[in-house]
């Protein structure tokens, strides 16, 4: 074997090696680590539900979850301990569990050698499927549940009445909206995979290819529809029973200005592309593309919070900017995991980033948490309202002062405009002065 050779197994063996003591540990300590987070965000539903504050820290939580637990599947090779940091992250994809319980006979059937790495196989994607369909039928069952309870009330006007009655409306339509948008970018990545696959044998195969067709053309006709319904109702959502409906879907969001509504679009924007594109085989040309868009999306998301601000109070602005700022640094960290430097060292200072990036993400969501069970439900209001009413007072100057540009920039283009011709006046009327002066100095030397 000569000394390249060494070389290149040495750092496949560093990479893949999983016979190292330590590395069982990290991954019996990441199985674990499923069911921790799985039991923080009930926790956080639970405290967030006593004190009223709304659910945005455990819907963000979850979703920028979701984004980090597929990194690993954008091509890159990683040092093993790595790869078992963001495996937790895909409880938030209903992957809970190291072992599949059904299509054992697809354990060993992976779409990519990434995925090999990974340990996400065939038959686990679709157990996390299945899942999601079963926490469809709760929810239905949830819904018929709480539907007869509210039936049976002998007083709907009373206080359990009203409780009751608060939560069957959340049913029409918030609940089955939020469930979408959690299941939305598994649904759209599976039909897309399954659709690249392209393995049609068996009759099985066949349906799962034509439910994939599918799947991806509602992912893109759902949206559409749920964003037409918010802008066509944009002047009606500012009135709080009216966005009651939809309330989910504009989750903390300043309803004042049409440009905030971007945030929800931007939503299924980015997790559709994404779907489309963790999808590509590794022999595809463009697969640099996978590269570009996570890190230009994010960046081009870091910039619009900052500029635009769209969520009710800085807390929220705040909060949402960091998650997004500590995303974004994990992007940038996992690129040294690519192809570009050979360097171990490097790629190990790289590690402790991502894995800091991560960490910064989980404790920014801690924090919020604790921020917002300190202040509660009436503080939280009257922050909301105070900041809205800034708001409102700053973007009214800043028309007024914008009006006033406007007027002293057409005055000054009429006064440009009149100065021509008054020039031109005035010089006719010297010409003719002149003119008539020397027609009488001439006349007078005749004489």
């Amino acid at each position: 074997m000569n000394r390249k050779n060494i070389f290149d197994y040495r750092k496949v063996d560093l990479q893949f090696d999983f016979r190292n003591e330590l590395m069982a540990y990290m991954r019996q300590l990441a199985i674990k680590t499923y069911w921790y987070l799985l039991g923080v965000i009930v926790l956080q539903f639970v405290m967030l539900s006593l004190r009223q504050v709304g659910f945005l820290p455990l819907w963000t939580l979850i979703e920028y979850m979701q984004l980090c637990a597929f990194i690993p599947l954008y091509n890159f090779k990683m040092i093993p301990y790595l790869y078992d940091t963001f495996k937790p992250f895909l409880v938030s994809h209903l992957v809970l569990t190291n072992d599949a319980y059904i299509l054992q006979e697809m354990e060993n059937d992976y779409f990519e050698d990434t995925y090999r790495y990974y340990w996400l196989n065939v038959a686990k994607l679709a157990q996390a499927l299945a899942m999601m369909v079963g926490l469809f039928a709760i929810v239905i069952a949830l819904n018929i549940v709480v539907g007869l309870c509210y039936l049976f009330t002998p007083n709907k006007k009373g206080t359990c009445g009203q409780v009751i009655g608060g939560a069957l409306s959340q049913f029409k339509f918030n609940v089955y909206i939020r469930l979408y948008m959690l299941t939305y970018f598994d649904l759209t990545f599976f039909a897309v995979m399954k659709i690249i696959e392209n393995k049609q044998h068996t009759e099985m195969r066949k349906m799962a290819t034509t439910a994939s067709y599918v799947i991806l053309v509602l992912s893109g006709v759902i949206p559409f529809f749920l964003m037409f319904i918010v802008c066509r109702r944009f002047e009606v959502m500012k009135i709080k029973h009216a966005k009651a409906s939809f309330n989910t879907v504009i989750l903390k969001i300043d309803k004042q200005s049409r440009w905030r509504m971007i945030v929800p679009a931007y939503f299924f924007f980015r997790r559709y592309l994404t779907a489309c594109l963790l999808s590509m085989p590794q022999d595809n040309t463009f697969i640099f593309l996978q590269y570009v868009f996570i890190l230009m999306s994010s960046h081009a998301y870091v910039l619009f919070l900052v500029a635009i601000k769209p969520y009710q109070s800085p807390l929220l602005n705040n909060y949402m900017l960091a998650n997004e700022t500590f995303y974004s640094a994990l992007i940038i960290a996992i690129f040294i995991f690519s192809d570009a430097t050979p360097e171990l060292g490097i790629k190990i200072g790289a590690g402790i980033v991502l894995m800091s990036a991560i960490f910064l993400l989980i404790f920014s969501n801690f924090l919020m948490i604790i921020v917002l069970m300190f202040k509660g439900k009436k503080k939280l209001k009257e922050e909301i309202k105070q900041a809205k009413l800034k708001r409102a007072e700053r973007e009214l100057m800043e028309e007024e002062e914008e009006e006033d540009r406007r007027q002293r920039q057409k005055r000054e283009e009429e006064e440009f405009t009149r100065l021509p011709e008054d020039t031109t006046n005035m010089s006719q009327y010297d010409l003719s002065a002149a003119t008539n002066t020397n027609l009488t100095t001439g006349g007078n030397m005749l004489k």
